[in-house]
């Protein structure tokens, strides 16, 4: 069964139904409201579920005491529509972020936009580098070959989760396209099989110092070729165990001992 829960009072639950699984793509820090309504569930998996701060930043799991166990963290993957399949061309553009900071969610993305902006003009690099919509003009447009191209030209990427949740497809769009990314610090990569590692993957950033950004801003635009290396491993790395099949897979490997047969 999955939701998105976009309209949870229409949903029909598969009430009858034996070995249900419910794959909750929900963003925030709540189960769906129907779940005690199935039978036979043998597997939760919950994105998001994680309970972040003013600042974005992670307090706890979500796992509340009235919730009960059976339910796995989850998160998106990488698609084979976002595969930048020349990740050794020259790229053009030194610092990329596509993000936007209109509404609520978007408070803290506002602020490390703010800090790139910043970053940008001191180091005189505002030739060189780019902010905001490209292209259609957000991310998983259909896949838009211009979004996607400006991101395969793009040497880092800064990108950031909501303010209050977790997990978006910047993050992996931004990895498959073999750039250095920088996001800011999450939990359930951590959680998942084969967590990426800070310095090795990509970078991680604190969103409330903004010193250490830049500083790690610094770090790699004078380093580039250590830049270079971190993308293009991050890169194979999401490759190698972090798309779609892989997540069949940790499903179907957290639910194998739960299965009933009839």
């Amino acid at each position: 069964w999955v939701s998105v829960r976009g309209n949870t009072e229409k949903e029909i639950p598969p009430t009858n139904h034996s070995n249900v699984v419910l794959l909750d793509y929900a963003d925030g820090c709540n189960v769906h409201q129907k779940r005690g309504e199935l039978k036979h569930m043998i597997g939760y998996f919950k994105r998001s579920f994680v309970l972040r701060d003013k600042d974005s930043v992670y307090v706890r799991n979500c796992t509340l005491e009235e919730v009960t166990g059976g339910i796995f963290p989850f998160s998106y993957s990488g698609l084979e529509a976002l595969v930048n399949k020349d990740i050794h061309k020259e790229r053009n553009t030194l610092i990329t972020s596509v993000l936007r900071t209109e509404g609520t969610h978007n408070k803290v993305r506002s602020r490390v936009v703010d800090w790139t902006k910043s970053f940008i003009e001191q180091h005189g690099l505002k030739n060189k580098s780019s902010l905001g919509d490209v292209g259609s003009g957000y991310s998983a447009s259909d896949f838009d070959h211009t979004y996607l191209s400006h991101l395969a030209d793009s040497k880092i990427i800064v990108t950031c989760n909501p303010w209050s949740w977790e997990g978006d497809f910047r993050l992996w769009e931004a990895l498959l396209s073999g750039a250095l990314v920088m996001v800011d610090k999450m939990a359930i990569p951590h959680w998942m099989p084969h967590p990426f590692v800070h310095k090795k993957h990509l970078i991680f950033y604190d969103t409330t110092n903004q010193s250490e950004f830049n500083s790690l801003l610094e770090y790699y635009i004078e380093h580039e070729d250590e830049a270079r290396r971190i993308g293009e491993t991050g890169y194979n790395f999401v490759l190698e165990h972090h798309m779609s099949k892989d997540r069949v897979s940790y499903i179907l490997d957290n639910i194998e001992s739960r299965i009933v047969l009839d």
